[in-house]
């Protein structure tokens, strides 16, 4: 009777090892499967496009290293996901970039970008043919039906792209495909698992849990050392030099009695003084503004209660000048601001201008290029660097979409960054303007935009935020627009 017991636990012993083994088969390629869903369903929003990939190939990769000694299809399969998953990292690490559109531009990247792009479709074959040779191992022939449809469903994916779809229909007929095509290939694993194909586990140096925790903390650690370093512009910071020029110093003595303000006369560079000698008149506007939510203030009177939002603090000073020049009709226009106190400066900031100019009719020409500097002081030292960008730009919006169609814009735009430590941050942007008629308005309109948090995702310069139409004004960016409107010729 004990032998009997001792054969019988034996068998149940033997019994439950084979269907642990049956379900290592069984786990694997449902991860793999699962894993390929998550690689070709894209959802844009919660960071979704970004996150399901990683997790996806994570799975893929994790489902092949099982696989990989079984055949050479899977240890091709193996190789290609391990590519993925690398390509996936520093795809992913890239968005904490500035200026991760130049990198996307480039050919490097466009190379680099195509291998992962083919990647899932070659994974998903490699899965197909490595099943497909196990099956003929077990003298089982399968059809290629399944192959026929990854390359149909494939050339459809690379038409749609090259020609721009963003359509819903045919976009849902795909992903509907593509889970179908997953489905087969589900049904091919279940064949090979009928067939009394049985996984063996290997032996590992390093666990699976291991790969995926180092690929968690590579990926971190990589948007870490973007968002501390790589998420602002490189300025090049120099000491101010105390000009001994008389001639400068008779300019600002004369521009100071015209009513331009010394902190903005102070900031001016060399060459825009020189340009103002023998000024004729100034106009300036300039006022303070909050860079914060407020205090809320809550009044009544009989029964009615207001509720209305204060502003104690304003730490942003913005000042327009209009400065006529020697020659009569030729001014030059000058934006200009001073932070009153630090704001903390987690990125870029930016200036965007409508000059004078712009418009299909104005009274004004453009007489010349964009001037401009930033400035601060640390330790009682003055530094000065020009823009990271100064430029006029051309760029398209899609104003109140759905509603509208794309509307194009120019404006101007200074970009750059501060100093995380440091004092008295300021900076202006100047251009001249000539007469083309008389009696028109000089109306020039700024936008400052402010970054607010360090950590954004993918991330954007000040300047992309106001191209977008100012969609993240509020939570990543704060921005207050500030207008220059005077008259020629009549002070008030």
């Amino acid at each position: 009777m004990v032998e009997k017991r001792h054969d019988l636990g034996r068998k149940t012993y033997e019994r439950e090892g084979n269907r642990m083994k049956e379900s290592l088969w069984k786990q694997t390629y449902e991860n793999i499967l699962i894993g390929m869903g998550f690689i070709g369903i894209t959802l844009n929003f919660l960071f979704l496009n970004q996150l399901l990939p990683f997790i996806g190939i994570l799975l893929v990769f994790t489902g092949f290293r099982k696989l990989r000694r079984e055949n050479q299809w899977f240890q091709i399969g193996y190789a290609g996901a391990g590519l993925k998953v690398v390509i996936t990292i520093v795809s992913i690490v890239l968005g904490a970039v500035l200026g991760h559109e130049e990198i996307y531009a480039s050919y490097v990247w466009k190379v680099i970008a195509f291998c992962g792009g083919i990647l899932p479709i070659a994974l998903v074959s490699c899965f197909f043919f490595g099943t497909r040779q196990e099956l003929r191992k077990r003298q089982m022939n399968i059809k290629y039906e399944v192959l026929i449809h990854i390359i149909i469903w494939y050339v459809a994916m690379v038409v749609l792209a090259a020609w721009n779809y963003q359509g819903l229909i045919l976009a849902l007929i795909i992903i509907a495909a593509y889970i179908g095509i997953l489905v087969e290939l589900k049904h091919l694993a279940e064949q090979l698992e009928q067939a009394g194909y049985v996984l063996e586990e290997q032996p590992v140096w390093i666990s699976d849990g291991k790969y995926v925790g180092g690929a968690v903390m590579v990926t971190v650690a990589g948007l870490i050392i973007s968002y501390l370093f790589l998420d602002s512009y490189h300025m090049e910071w120099t000491m101010v030099k105390e000009s001994q020029d008389p001639v400068s110093e008779e300019i600002k003595d004369h521009l100071l009695s015209l009513g331009l303000p010394e902190d903005i006369l102070n900031d001016l560079a060399e060459e825009d003084l020189l340009e103002c000698k023998n000024a004729r008149q100034v106009f300036v506007e300039r006022d303070d503004y909050p860079m914060n939510d407020g205090v809320e203030v809550v009044s009544g009177t009989e029964g009615y209660t207001q509720y209305s939002t204060e502003y104690p603090q304003k730490e942003l000073k913005l000042s327009g000048a209009a400065i006529e020049l020697e020659q009569k009709g030729q001014w030059k226009v000058i934006h200009h601001f001073r932070w009153n106190e630090d704001p903390g400066f987690r990125g870029t900031e930016s200036l965007q201008i409508y000059p004078v100019y712009s418009g299909q009719k104005s009274g004004w020409t453009v007489n010349g290029g964009l001037t401009g500097q930033v400035l601060y002081e640390k330790n009682g030292t003055s530094y000065t660097a020009d823009y990271a960008v100064l430029q006029n730009e051309n760029y398209n919006t899609r104003d109140g979409f759905p509603f509208y169609d794309m509307m194009e814009h120019s404006s101007i735009f200074a970009e750059f960054s501060m100093p995380r430590h440091g004092e008295n941050y300021c900076g202006y942007v100047a251009y001249e303007i000539k007469e083309k008629e008389n009696d028109w308005w000089i109306d020039s309109w700024l936008n400052y935009t402010h970054q607010n948090t360090l950590v954004q995702y993918p991330v954007l310069s000040a300047a992309q935020s106001r191209k977008q139409g100012g969609v993240m004004d509020g939570r990543m960016f704060t921005t207050v627009q500030n207008a220059l409107q005077v008259l020629p010729g009549e002070r008030e």
